[in-house]
């Protein structure tokens, strides 16, 4: 991905920015942790506001 095409996304998205690393990185861990040792059959979405 170059600075046009993020650029565009950024534009484009309800937020008006992508994601930081961060951001995907803090969800990913959640998922991954003993918080979620229930959690079944769920879907998350991590867009940014791009679906509802």
């Amino acid at each position: 991905m170059n600075a046009g095409a993020i650029e565009m996304l950024s534009d484009r998205s309800p937020l008006k920015r992508v994601a930081d690393p961060r951001e995907i990185a803090g969800m990913v861990s959640y998922l991954t942790g003993p918080d979620t040792s229930f959690m079944t059959g769920s879907s998350l979405t991590i867009d940014g506001g791009w679906t509802l």
